[in-house]
């Protein structure tokens, strides 16, 4: 059922994988439980509300499969969890054992309802279970260990390791995908300017301290303007993402490319001297000429090529690459130029 969050998106689908782990996990626990409390402890009482339990997460966890509702489902949850804890802890008259399960709340409650509906929630539970413990003390008997408490710290333990073993990993897909975000070009899937601009000052810094040439490529397509006019913008998407398909087959590992704007793009090539780049760069040039594209279009692309001075700046090193590719076009295109050194 896992393969029903790719439904979701985002936010959304680590809300969804959460649903369905801790429907999982509350169905496998209330069946084993209780079979333990009949074969081992004898317990029917106990034994019959997690077999209750385990029907009504069931339930819930193939309504979710069947209906995709979100928030209705994290409701749900949130409901067949208080109603469960809450009969464990008057079935066990509030002693300790049963009160460790209330801890369970808050981070399934947060996850899915968000910081303020979950505040509200913990709160009006705690608020309530204090009270009745309150209430309770003076009925107590003694306090002792049973195995029957021993097991129950183990299995809140366990509990409490798969709920934050499950919310890092969301958080931590959470901010890869933000991060992928933040650094892609949405229409190719290559590096953003932003990003570019980082990555070349720290290839430049890095390249500083060992010497290396370092040489960058400013590359645009030849009379895109005319294919966006004659067939239209999406054509013309098409023929930007193909182009960055191109790019990426041609280019290295250890190679940088991205949209630099528009139709430009950005190459930036760590420790390669200007005759290596124009060999891969010339490479990319063939490719582009033999590319399949809609309509039959023809393509081909214009370079300048500038390799790294010491203590050159980023602006200065780019100045230079842009230099050399407004040569290319005033050549007549298609063409690869190379900046002084």
């Amino acid at each position: 059922m896992l393969k029903q969050t790719g439904r979701f998106t985002g936010a959304s689908r680590h809300q969804a994988r959460l649903i369905f782990v801790v429907l999982t996990l509350m169905t496998l626990y209330f069946s084993v439980i209780g079979t333990l409390n009949v074969v081992v402890f004898q317990d029917y009482l106990v034994a019959t509300l997690d077999y209750a339990g385990a029907v009504a997460v069931t339930a819930v966890l193939v309504y979710f499969h069947r209906s995709a509702r979100l928030a209705v489902a994290s409701w749900l949850v949130v409901g067949v969890l208080i109603a469960v804890l809450l009969s464990f802890v008057h079935m066990a008259d509030g002693r300790a054992y049963s009160l460790m399960w209330v801890t369970l709340l808050p981070p399934v409650t947060f996850f899915l309802l968000g910081r303020h509906a979950g505040a509200w929630i913990c709160g009006l539970i705690f608020t309530y279970v204090c009270t009745f413990v309150y209430l309770r003390l003076p009925y107590w008997p003694p306090a002792e260990v049973t195995i029957g408490s021993l097991l129950n710290i183990v299995e809140v333990l366990t509990a409490h390791w798969f709920l934050f073993r499950l919310y890092e990993r969301s958080r931590a897909e959470a901010f890869a995908e933000l991060e992928h975000l933040s650094t892609t070009d949405p229409l190719t899937g290559l590096l953003n300017r932003s990003r570019l601009d980082t990555v070349l000052q720290e290839e430049i810094d890095r390249h500083q301290r060992s010497g290396q040439p370092l040489s960058v490529v400013l590359c645009d397509l030849d009379h895109f303007k005319r294919i966006n006019d004659k067939y239209g913008h999406l054509t013309g998407d098409q023929v930007l993402v193909e182009t960055a398909a191109l790019i990426r087959e041609s280019m290295r590992k250890t190679d940088h490319s991205g949209r630099w704007g528009g139709e430009e793009f950005l190459l930036i090539c760590p420790d390669t001297s200007t005759d290596a780049t124009h060999t891969i760069i010339d490479k990319l040039r063939t490719a582009t000429a033999d590319a399949s594209l809609p309509h039959a279009l023809q393509i081909s692309l214009s370079f300048g090529i500038a390799t790294w001075r010491a203590s050159e700046s980023s602006d200065q090193l780019l100045k230079r690459a842009d230099d050399a590719l407004y040569e290319a076009k005033r050549s007549g295109r298609d063409r690869i130029v190379l900046a002084p050194q």
